[in-house]
């Protein structure tokens, strides 16, 4: 029986605003006073069970703190949620990511300037959610390309995206802006990890049948990695840990494709690679390995 070969993408691991992330949050746990993630800090459940253990609380609301810590998690938050933070007495730790502060600061140079602010990106998405808090009140969010063809004329827009959209629909949108729009101005806010992690995966399907991406499933840049690979025309199997796999996935298969997501950490990927060589190295039902390549 041949061995199963797990072909990693050549981008992985956590990216840098995960990490700081991650990072401060275990920091604040150390100092013994309570800590409140307010919502997940990033969207990967096994860094959501490591925080816990810790004693790390998710609260959904600035409310449900009542002293300690809140932590504010890399997708960011509207200003009205920080001041909430700070009229409460209670001390904040912001984890926003650096790219996400830099969408804000442009959403609100825009919204300034008296621009209507075009955000493309996934409505309740929290960095959307933070993000519309800048843009003022003269704002629509779009997702699809039905939402922004259906876009009125306007004397002035300006453009930004959430950070984890892939990039042909930024461009797609900016496109048709440029033909609505007397005046435009756009800032480019497409997260370059994000970027890189795509085409690492576009890279990848273009050399196997077969991917697994590993992330949250509310991941928005994971689940676009799968989306990827499946408008390659591949298969691709969107999982959150190793015992979700299935070894029928890869019947008939030498070779299989393996990404995470920008927060999954590393160790899980590696999970996920050992348990898939242990699959592949099973033998397939009914008996052997010609009958499962002549069915695949």
């Amino acid at each position: 029986m041949s061995e199963m070969h797990v072909l990693l993408a050549r981008e992985n691991g956590f990216c840098f605003g995960v990490k700081k992330a991650v990072e401060l949050t275990e920091a604040a746990a150390e100092g013994g006073s309570a800590v409140h993630n307010l919502g997940q800090v990033v969207h990967n459940p096994t860094i959501s069970r490591r925080l816990a253990d810790r004693g790390v609380t998710v609260i959904r609301d600035v409310g449900e703190a009542k002293d300690g810590i809140v932590v504010v998690r890399a997708h960011g938050v509207p200003p009205a949620v920080r001041r909430e933070i700070e009229e409460r007495g209670l001390q904040c730790v912001d984890a926003t990511c650096s790219l996400v502060l830099r969408a804000q600061r442009f959403t609100t140079q825009l919204a300034d300037e008296g621009y209507t602010v075009v955000i493309l990106g996934t409505p309740d998405h929290p960095e959307v959610v933070g993000l519309r808090g800048f843009a003022g009140r003269d704002h629509v969010v779009v997702e699809t390309e039905e939402q922004w063809n259906a876009l009125p004329k306007m004397k002035k827009a300006g453009v930004v995206a959430q950070s984890t959209q892939p990039p042909w629909a930024f461009t797609a949108l900016v496109a048709h802006v440029a033909t609505i729009a007397q005046e435009m101005k756009v800032f480019n806010t497409v997260c370059p990890v994000t970027v890189k992690r795509q085409v690492a995966a576009s890279d990848l399907a273009e050399q196997v049948r077969t991917i697994v991406v590993v992330g949250g499933r509310n991941s928005a840049n994971t689940r676009e990695l799968a989306n990827l690979a499946r408008m390659r025309g591949r298969n691709a199997h969107h999982i959150e840990s190793a015992d979700e796999l299935h070894a029928e996935w890869f019947a008939g298969e030498d070779t299989v494709g393996l990404i995470g997501g920008t927060s999954t950490p590393m160790d899980t990927l590696l999970e996920v690679k050992r348990r898939i060589e242990a699959l592949g190295a099973q033998p397939p039902l009914g008996g052997s390995t010609e009958r499962a390549a002549a069915t695949a």
